[in-house]
């Protein structure tokens, strides 16, 4: 055991036992909250991994003409 936590320890027993629940409550609530973090970040790699899915190269023709539309539109085309 670490000495962080044997000091963890200590502090719990010689808590009240009455204070202990509030204790409880505040390391459940954070347990709650690092879930909801991690699945939060789950679920927007698994959007990031579908937009991946639909994007595609455009091909040459299309970039030339989007270039072109972008000239006449805008005065400017940007080509990469």
């Amino acid at each position: 055991m670490t000495p962080l936590r044997r000091e963890a320890f200590q502090l719990l027993e010689s808590m009240p036992e009455e204070n202990l629940f509030a204790v409880i409550q505040y390391l459940q609530t954070e347990k709650f909250k690092r879930l909801s973090r991690e699945q939060r970040i789950q679920e927007k790699r698994v959007a990031l991994d579908e937009m991946l899915m639909l994007s595609k190269s455009v091909p040459v023709n299309e970039k030339k003409a989007l270039a072109q539309y972008c000239e006449e539109k805008f005065g400017y085309a940007h080509s990469d």
